[in-house]
């Protein structure tokens, strides 16, 4: 089962984030970020796009390992869990700016991202 996503957020700046408001009201959202311009000062291992929800634990990160983008669903694959989006709802535009952020995101290939 799948969960609606009624928007989503961009920014690509210093910070490349894809932010995908959930559910009816987007009371929560689960973000994707990454920031490039300081992954050197941290150890290589921590390095690559992290994923939080508000209900994300600061103890466990959960980093991003495959994105599958088909259509109108959004499949994560996180170190943690999965996530199933459905994206019919989202303005085309901010569709297509968040499939770019995404592939700047991967400019290292440290996760599988396909855009079919």
């Amino acid at each position: 089962m799948s969960t609606y996503v009624p928007f989503i957020t961009i920014d690509d700046a210093d910070d490349l984030v894809v932010s995908f408001g959930l559910g009816e009201h987007s009371s929560t959202s689960l973000t994707l970020l990454r920031t490039p311009k300081y992954e050197s000062l941290i150890p290589e291992e921590e390095r690559g796009v992290s994923v939080r929800t508000e209900a994300s634990s600061f103890s466990e990160p959960e980093m991003l390992l495959s994105v599958r983008w088909s259509g109108i669903e959004v499949q994560i694959q996180t170190t943690v869990r999965r996530y199933v989006l459905d994206v019919g709802s989202v303005n085309k535009g901010e569709m297509k700016e968040a499939r770019v952020v995404l592939a700047k995101m991967n400019f290292d290939r440290c996760f599988a991202f396909t855009d079919v």
